[in-house]
């Protein structure tokens, strides 16, 4: 049988950073809709303007995109902390049981 070696506390590090990601994405949002306004019509001309809005509606589709992949890997993260957890306790409490019904617990 293969030895299986998952370092769940480098999971939960991966997790609570992809977390993190997924927050600041969300916020970006705010952030973006304000750079239209902010740079307005210098010298009455809105070419600069238009290739803003341009550039957001185009990061706002991948940013949702990424978001949303973020959102995917961490939820498979999740189940298999929570999954390879569960097996642990589980196996840890069946091996206990086992030893102490043994004669003389095991030994």
């Amino acid at each position: 049988m293969t030895d299986i070696m998952l370092d769940l506390e480098r999971l939960r590090e991966a997790r609570t950073g992809l977390r993190a990601s997924i927050e600041a994405f969300s916020e970006a949002s705010s952030f973006t809709d304000g750079i239209e306004r902010s740079i307005g019509r210098p010298d009455d001309r809105g070419a600069l303007r238009d290739k803003a809005h341009d550039f957001e509606g185009a990061w706002n589709d991948k940013r949702d995109a990424l978001a949303e992949n973020l959102q995917n890997i961490e939820d498979q993260l999740s189940s298999i902390i929570d999954g390879w957890t569960e097996w642990d306790s589980q196996t840890a409490a069946d091996l206990e049981g086992a030893v102490s019904s043994t004669p003389n617990g095991g030994a």
